[in-house]
């Protein structure tokens, strides 16, 4: 059973909630990581609230590589690129600081041995964004920072984390303790996005 975590407060009411607005609001995308080792239960902690997320049919198509090592954490961030220079020789270096990275990948197999062939590429992408995000707010509720990292050469990185051709790689996110809180970039006003009914610009 997954210990939670979260801090309680008591509401007007009387009765018990989480701090769950807390959490949802401090997240943002960390790039400044202290030079110091997470412990293994912090990220058990993390690694089961991704396995938690909801998945169709509940397939669990999300195969998590947690990679500490140095050499390995290089080989990862050369694969990676700025902006939209997928083929420049300038990586993501500020990456190499996190400690930890988790490594996102999805089980093609799993899937199509339930749903058509067809509905495989939306529902890889459904499943393991859902899990990508629980652990990135598991981060924030552990006081810690992340990134969701998806600037990175497929093929390359597969090669490097000597994937089978049923693994496509989603994401990655480095895991760490915050050095710089970033800069909370400000989002679109809600009444901009949000449609009555039917679809009104």
């Amino acid at each position: 059973m997954i210990m939670i975590l979260i801090d309680f407060l008591e509401n007007k009411e009387g009765t018990i909630k989480m701090e769950f607005d807390k959490v949802i609001k401090d997240r943002v995308s960390i790039r400044k990581y202290q030079k110091r080792n997470i412990d293994d239960s912090q990220l058990n902690y993390i690694l089961e609230c991704g396995h938690a997320a909801p998945t169709a049919g509940n397939v669990q198509p999300w195969e998590f590589i947690v990679v500490r090592d140095v050499a390995m954490k290089r080989k990862i961030v050369d694969t990676t690129y700025v902006g939209n220079q997928k083929n420049a020789s300038k990586h993501q270096e500020w990456l190499m600081d996190a400690p930890v990275f988790i490594v996102v990948c999805a089980n093609k197999d799993r899937i199509i041995a339930k749903y058509a062939e067809e509905s495989m590429k939306k529902l890889i992408y459904l499943d393991c964004s859902a899990s990508v995000e629980n652990m990135l707010l598991a981060a924030v509720n552990l006081n810690l920072g992340s990134c969701y990292i998806s600037g990175f050469r497929e093929n390359e990185l597969s090669q490097v984390l000597e994937l089978p051709s049923s693994l496509e790689v989603i994401a990655f996110i480095p895991i760490g303790y915050v050095e710089d809180t970033a800069i909370r970039r400000v989002k679109r006003p809600l009444k901009e996005v949000v449609h009555r009914d039917f679809y009104n610009n």
